[in-house]
């Protein structure tokens, strides 16, 4: 997750602009440990972002995603020239 899809998150669930530029810049010293972000979210009095069950942001940054080819189907026939 890069800085600006933080910000998008943080600024889609409400977090005001100047805390959500605190918890980058902590980012940005200590690392991305979204558990401590969720946490201190908490304390400010606004809701999980980075950890919770609906986004769980944090789950899927390891995982590789497969993609299956499939082949375009063409509806019209192909006339040989």
């Amino acid at each position: 997750m890069t800085f600006q899809d933080m910000r998008l998150a943080l600024k889609a669930t409400g977090v005001e602009d100047d805390f959500s530029e605190l918890l980058i810049q902590y980012c940005r010293e200590n690392g991305r440990d979204y558990e401590k972000l969720d946490e201190l979210l908490v304390q400010e009095g606004y809701v999980k972002v980075f950890t919770d069950d609906f986004f769980g942001w944090d789950e899927n940054e390891d995982e590789e995603y497969e993609y299956e080819y499939k082949e375009k189907i063409h509806h019209k026939p192909l006339w040989d020239e």
